[in-house]
């Protein structure tokens, strides 16, 4: 393949076209999630898979702490109630106050019987119409837009064992566009349109050969993970786009920026935090070609590492400073830092009758106890599993071959660095993980296998990772012997 221009016209077309394709498969697919769930409405509220506690808890944000309620057409609310007396009382009185009920208590069973409180959700032609029926019957509270999922204490959750930055998107997503299905999953059609592209971006940059970058971004585009993960209202696609942002400003040497966006990242997940692990890889490659030595290269990480750190506290309270304002600092200390790093560490779901199944982070690469976002038809959050086991096993077979400076390196650096993340996660305890917190490592994945497969064209690639394997047998051997000597 020849080098090419990153402003070629028909590289440009090409690139576009996968970007296109990519925007269709995930808007198709969150108006697919949308159809599904209206057949059923009100039984099915319209939320998938964990959706429910991430937009309940961006409408909670966006009407506790912002104080705003979200668009609607037409004015409509779940009305809170904490005793059956007071529900009835606000059927009974629905028809003065020109109020119809779209769906009483018995849609919501589990806030009813876990909780003891009762909802109605009511729509009407105006907003002070469902507040003064809501007074006049007691209600405890009143959560306007969509109707909330069926759970205890949904309607006042805040979901502070995340940060807040993707729920924030998905707030004003509510109050710009609209609260409904659709509408939530916006910001995730972009997310995943931005981790195609730069997908593209990483690998043009490290190879300069633009075709391997279509390559890598158009299977990208394609995969299964990413095409459910970029078409629901959840985090990890948003983990997945901060990750590949920060990857390629380390690729194009700019390291302070990368770890500022790393900080941002974190504020819609803690887990964005694993592409660390690459991004000190990466500085250390760059730290050895400039010529420095061992010492001075631990001294620079280290004060690297103090940036990242610094970096992360200090978006992480940037974002956080309306939750702070309205909860005080101690709350969000205990609960949106120290609580988020137990929830992290912790197993949160053991029964095999009520838990979903969790997964390793090598069993993510073999489709190996997926997780299931849909029900009916059955939908896995899973990736192309023969790519996923594929580039595993390259990474592991070209592992002593690492030693060897070339663009398959970096990739390799990328994709290892956050799957050691993960794995470290899994060893200090957190091993109730999901099959979709895998989306991170997917545009990471086929850009290694892009580079790695084209590597491996040339015969003498492939010997070169054989012999890499033979000496360090070699001086394996020699050291186990030596200690008979």
């Amino acid at each position: 393949m020849s080098l090419k221009p990153l402003h070629s016209i028909p590289l440009i077309i090409v690139l576009c076209v996968v970007v296109a394709v990519a925007a269709y498969l995930y808007y198709n697919m969150a108006q697919q999630f949308e159809a599904l769930e209206l057949r059923g409405y009100p039984s099915n509220k319209g939320y998938v898979s964990d959706e429910v506690w991430y937009v309940d808890s961006a409408r909670n944000l966006l009407r506790m702490v912002f104080g705003f309620k979200p668009r609607m057409d037409v004015p409509r609310a779940s009305i809170v109630f904490s005793s059956y007396s007071d529900l009835l009382q606000a059927k009974s009185l629905a028809g003065e106050f020109n109020v119809k009920v779209i769906a009483d208590e018995n849609y919501f069973p589990k806030i009813r019987e876990k909780e003891g409180r009762y909802i109605l959700y009511v729509e009407s032609t105006s907003v002070d119409s469902i507040e003064s029926l809501a007074k006049a019957s007691n209600a405890v509270d009143v959560v306007f837009g969509w109707l909330i999922g069926d759970a205890p204490g949904i309607y006042s959750y805040l979901n502070l064992e995340h940060p807040p930055l993707a729920k924030y998107l998905i707030a004003l997503s509510m109050a710009t566009l609209g609260d409904k299905p659709l509408y939530w999953r916006i910001p995730s059609i972009v997310m995943g349109v931005l981790v195609v592209i730069f997908t593209f971006l990483i690998v043009y940059e490290v190879t300069k050969i633009p075709e391997l970058g279509l390559i890598a971004a158009a299977a990208t585009a394609v995969d299964p993970m990413m095409k459910i993960m970029s078409s629901i209202a959840m985090l990890d696609i948003y983990v997945s786009t901060f990750t590949v942002i920060v990857l390629y400003l380390a690729v194009k040497g700019r390291f302070k920026e990368s770890a500022l966006v790393l900080g941002l990242g974190s504020t819609a997940k803690f887990s964005t935090l694993f592409v660390a692990i690459p991004l000190v890889f990466l500085y250390m490659n760059r730290l050895f070609k400039k010529g420095y030595r061992i010492k001075q290269v631990v001294e620079e990480v280290i004060y690297y590492v103090i940036l990242v750190a610094l970096s992360f506290l200090f978006f992480q309270i940037l974002v956080s400073i309306p939750i702070i304002i309205k909860l005080g600092a101690s709350t969000w200390i205990d609960q949106g830092m120290l609580g988020a790093i137990k929830w992290h560490l912790s197993v949160k779901c053991v029964s095999p009758t009520e838990c979903p199944p969790s997964s390793a982070p090598w069993e993510w690469f073999f489709g190996l106890n997926s997780f299931p976002v849909y029900a009916s038809p059955l939908i896995y959050a899973q990736g192309f599993a023969p790519a996923y086991t594929i580039a595993l096993l390259l990474m592991m077979l070209a592992t002593p071959s690492m030693i060897y400076e070339r663009p398959t390196r970096t990739t390799w650096y990328m994709v290892t660095g956050v799957f050691l993340g993960y794995a470290t996660l899994w060893v200090l305890g957190g091993r109730t993980q999901y099959s979709f917190y895998a989306v991170q490592l997917t545009p990471l994945i086929y850009s290694y296998l892009t580079l790695q497969l084209y590597e491996f064209i040339r015969r003498e690639n492939i010997e070169r990772v054989l012999d890499s394997w033979r000496r360090l047998i070699v001086s394996l051997v020699k050291i186990v012997f030596s200690i008979f000597r």
